[in-house]
């Protein structure tokens, strides 16, 4: 930063953020909260609510102009009649199944039990270090590849298992030269596909990606899965744009520092972007500082056919399927690349850029210490940032790195704001492998 730095304050995701307004164009917090959102079917603790996403009805210029007035500001917002995928509308299952092919590669989880609750286990990654963990259990799902036809004769036939398809339609990655390269998925048929590309709005698109600031969008997702499945609160480094087909999602929104009370997984973790937190039962013994940085800082929405959901890279989201019994959960989503926006960083750093900042502060000290070493170095930097006369005065090791790290923070945070960052981001329950 070219002046001294600071931290943004924390964001909204409900009408309080500041981006008001009210009627059809309007923000708008839908009303009954109490009655509406936080039923007796909700898989989380009421008390996390504070509100719900405001809404913006798209169909006029005028209010697609206040829905962007949203994303600038990349707080979620729900779009109604934005129809940027009109053909998905016709989409069911029956029709799915018959445009879909046999080829075996399509994404899908396996969840064992009633829980019904999915999970991404990643226990290997080129990038890291992950030998802290290599011994961790996977819990509610394992992955799997098949067809769409057998992913739907494995839920009819499976009485033990409970399956949940998430796979792209395409993938886009941009080129030196500025042009997008587009690989469609194999596993849908050439109709399938045109609903997909034919009277795509790419004008609305561009006019999300331009208004946020986004990187091009880098892929496309389709999720099919019963009723009631859940994907536990996580974060996603890409911003995104979720539309439901059929059925509902209910959806609980924290903003990126909210990791404070969430408890992210370490990065050496194979549920790294997952919080260790459960949210349906917090166990505020294990998780000391879970009550008093969530409760009513959470935004709740339930999504219906035709609407989309914009949700911030990086942050939290909590997300529940809904429909009626025997019946299935479609839905549709565009995931922009953040990787602009990582070169050109604004100061001060916006919220998700400090919740990345954290995972960059926390990969340096794995990649020059080990993971395993991870939790003792962060019990130091806690120690510095207090000014204590610990061991790390002594630790001639990791002493170089720590100073590195709390220079660069204090460059970018301000050096007021250090102590906060290093305890909001670094406490010891994160690190704690029985806890992890």
């Amino acid at each position: 930063p070219t002046g001294s730095g600071r931290r943004c304050p924390p964001e909204r995701a409900d009408d309080s953020a500041g981006c008001g307004g009210s009627g059809k164009d309007g923000g708008r917090a839908a009303a009954g909260l109490e009655a509406a959102s936080v039923g007796s079917g909700t898989r989380f603790e009421p008390w996390l609510v504070g509100g719900e996403v405001p809404r913006v009805d798209c169909e006029s210029p005028e209010g697609f102009r206040r829905a962007l007035e949203f994303i600038a500001r990349r707080v979620p917002v729900v779009m109604e009649h934005l129809d940027v995928m009109p053909r998905t509308s016709g989409w069911t299952l029956d029709y799915l199944r018959e445009h879909t092919t046999e080829w075996p590669g399509l994404n899908v989880l396996r969840s064992s039990g009633s829980d019904n609750r999915y999970l991404y286990y990643v226990g290997d990654q080129a990038d890291r270090d992950m030998s802290a963990f290599r011994d961790a259990p996977r819990q509610a799902s394992q992955d799997l590849r098949m067809s769409f036809g057998s992913f739907l004769r494995a839920a009819r036939e499976d009485p033990s298992g409970r399956y949940y398809l998430q796979a792209p339609l395409v993938l886009r990655e941009a080129r030196e030269d500025g042009t997008v390269e587009e690989v469609w998925s194999k596993g849908i048929d050439g109709t399938l596909r045109a609903d997909c590309d034919r009277d795509l709005d790419r004008e609305r698109l561009s006019a999300i990606e331009v208004a946020g600031r986004f990187g091009h969008w880098s892929r496309s997702q389709l999720f099919v899965g019963p009723s009631e499945t859940l994907s536990p609160i996580h974060y996603d480094q890409y911003d995104n744009l979720f539309s439901q087909v059929a059925g509902v999602k209910s959806f609980l929104l924290f903003d990126p520092r909210a990791a404070e009370g969430l408890y992210p997984f370490p990065l050496a973790h194979p549920y790294d972007e997952y919080a260790m937190v459960d949210l349906q039962n917090v166990d505020e013994r294990a998780f000391p500082r879970a009550r008093s940085a969530l409760e009513g800082g959470g935004a709740v929405v339930v999504l219906k056919p035709g609407e989309s959901l914009y949700i911030p890279t990086h942050w939290w989201h909590h997300v529940q399927g809904g429909a009626a019994r025997g019946a299935w959960s479609i839905s549709v989503n565009f995931w922009y690349s953040i990787h602009r926006v990582l070169h050109e960083a604004p100061h001060p750093l916006p919220l998700h850029l400090e919740l990345e900042l954290a995972r960059h502060a926390e990969l340096l000290l794995a990649d020059l210490c080990g993971s395993a070493h991870v939790g003792r170095l962060a019990a130091l930097l806690r120690e510095d940032a207090d000014d204590q006369d610990g061991e790390g005065r002594s630790d001639v090791v990791s002493l170089p790195t720590r100073n590195f790290l709390l220079y660069r923070l204090a460059r970018l945070l301000g050096a007021g704001e250090v102590r906060s960052f290093v305890h909001e981001y670094f406490p010891p329950e994160r690190f704690d492998r029985g806890a992890a």
